[in-house]
């Protein structure tokens, strides 16, 4: 068998490990109810209550969407498209909010909102978890929209400046160029926020995520259960092959955009109170929350604080500990799939984990532990295994996309110059591509730290008895605590999640500054 053949084959083999691991609980869960509970469950499936779910969470899900498009594309295009001098930090605060735990800012809004609009309706709650989804979720709809405005040659909007307005170029060019970043933002936030099980069981709302872990946990109506997650799996999968091909190659998960000029203009006088708009969406975003959850958490006397401290430090060695084994595992899976698609044209990896990636967190936790309760694998799903297998399927294909965008700013030549004089395929790759990919890879495993750290929707389904995470502690604790012992737990996940933030943030800096002066 030749070297070609033989890397081919390791490569189809890995792969099928992945399927294995990830794709096939899902088809074992769908099967499972095909044929045990499909005749008998259906009527119940589609139930008037069910269908009631359903649309209310679409519709909560869509005004989330909406607003969150609308903030996130405002933001991109000042930013974006605008000389402003703290264009940069800007961008990092406005992130702080997708980046840490969606719960933390549940729980720091909590006391505010039902203060404000009272504590004895569901429309309470879910005005709160409306607000709650726009601020998590337009970073993400600024991201997308953000790098759909640097894809746009300035020498289209030039040559359109010299004979139209600035307002007329930009409903005529610059708004039908993005309109598919537009749609696609609006797809993945409506897919979130109606996929999030966090922020709706903060605050105890009924939401078709709460509603499959309540019928699975407390009720132990399986059988429901896994015909809602079935239900929600093809809603979610449906609404990804809208955007499936834009989101498989999505250059917004990406470092460094070359080859690529863009124009920035000079903001106006008349419209220098737009650079405002960025910062008050920082203040209510990220710095009220944080002093919300301060107040709150003074509210209970210090020894409240001392109390949370000796709660939840137990778990931060552990939480960490795990976030980082599961780190390392999404980065290398992440560059395996990005490699092979980038070089070899092999995209079965990074389809497969595009689609874990759009699985809601509780599907998919209740897909592995259908799948994984069994002798055979028992030893997976009695450790942490199986949490470390639920990071993969819903971060690695974030990891796979950042490393693939870097790898096609990488010239194949550099590779195949190599390999003319003899160089072997892993030194190639160790010596010429993993330097230059340094940056994509770094990002990659800074983003799977923080994102497993905070990951509660697949944890609480999945964890084993035994194992103390922080989102874990927190969830079960909120339930009967006061709310400044709450707080002050959240506090302190909202500020190790921080802190792992700007740690990695400026050893970004410090590492790269010195790689340009080599």
């Amino acid at each position: 068998m030749g070297r070609g053949k033989l890397k081919s084959l390791v490569h189809i083999v890995l792969a099928m490990l992945l399927a294995l691991l990830l794709a096939v609980p899902l088809l074992v869960l769908i099967a499972d109810w095909l044929q045990n509970s499909f005749v008998e469950g259906f009527h119940h499936l589609f139930s008037s209550d069910t269908l009631f779910l359903v649309g209310k969470s679409f519709l909560l899900s869509g005004i989330v969407a909406l607003f969150a498009v609308l903030i996130g594309g405002a933001n991109a295009f000042i930013l974006y498209k605008f000389q402003l001098r703290a264009a940069s930090l800007y961008k990092l605060l406005l992130l702080i909010p997708l980046l840490v735990p969606p719960y933390v800012f549940a729980v720091a809004w909590k006391d505010s909102l039902f203060f404000l609009f009272g504590n004895n309706s569901d429309l309470n709650s879910a005005i709160a978890m409306i607000l709650v989804h726009i601020m998590v979720f337009s970073p993400l709809a600024m991201l997308i929209i953000g790098s759909a405005l640097t894809q746009i040659n300035k020498g289209v909007e030039e040559a359109g400046l010299m004979s139209v307005s600035f307002g007329r170029m930009l409903r005529k060019i610059i708004l039908p160029l993005i309109r598919p970043a537009v749609g696609l933002s609006f797809v993945l936030v409506f897919i979130f926020s109606l996929s999030d099980f966090s922020v709706p069981a903060f605050f105890g709302l009924r939401t078709f995520t709460t509603e499959i872990f309540t019928q699975f946990s407390a009720f132990y109506n399986f059988q429901l259960a896994t015909g809602q997650s079935i239900l929600l799996l093809m809603i979610s999968l449906l609404l990804m092959l809208w955007e499936g091909k834009q989101l498989q190659d999505a250059p917004f998960f990406s470092i460094d955009t070359r080859g690529s000029e863009y124009k920035k203009y000079k903001l106006p006088n008349r419209l220098f109170g737009l650079k405002l708009i960025p910062a008050m969406v920082i203040v209510i975003s990220s710095l009220l929350p944080l002093l919300m959850l301060s107040v709150q958490s003074l509210s209970g006397k210090e020894h409240t604080f001392i109390k949370a401290w000796n709660l939840i430090s137990p778990t931060l060695i552990p939480s960490i500990s795990l976030a980082f084994m599961g780190a390392v595992l999404i980065t290398l899976v992440g560059l395996w799939a990005a490699y092979v698609k980038e070089r070899f044209s092999f995209s079965f990896p990074n389809a497969l984990l595009l689609i874990t990636f759009i699985v809601p967190s509780t599907v998919l936790g209740m897909a592995e532990i259908g799948f994984f309760n069994r002798p055979v694998t028992n030893f997976i799903y009695a450790s942490v295994i199986i949490i470390l297998i639920s990071y993969v399927g819903q971060f690695a294909f974030i990891a796979s996309r950042i490393m693939g965008n870097g790898l096609r700013q990488i010239p194949k030549s550099l590779e195949e110059a190599a390999a003319v004089i003899g160089i072997s395929p892993f030194r190639r790759f160790y010596k010429i591509t993993l330097p230059l990919l340094f940056p994509s890879l770094f990002a990659s495993f800074i983003l799977a730290f923080v994102l497993s750290l905070g990951e509660l929707g697949t944890v609480i389904m999945v964890y084993p008895p035994g194992t103390e995470l922080m989102p874990i502690k927190l969830f079960t604790i909120s339930a009967n605590a006061p709310q400044a012992l709450t707080s002050s737990i959240t506090l302190i996940n909202f500020l190790v999640s921080l802190g792992f933030i700007i740690v990695f943030y400026f050893s970004a800096k410090l590492i790269f500054k010195k790689s340009a002066n080599a």
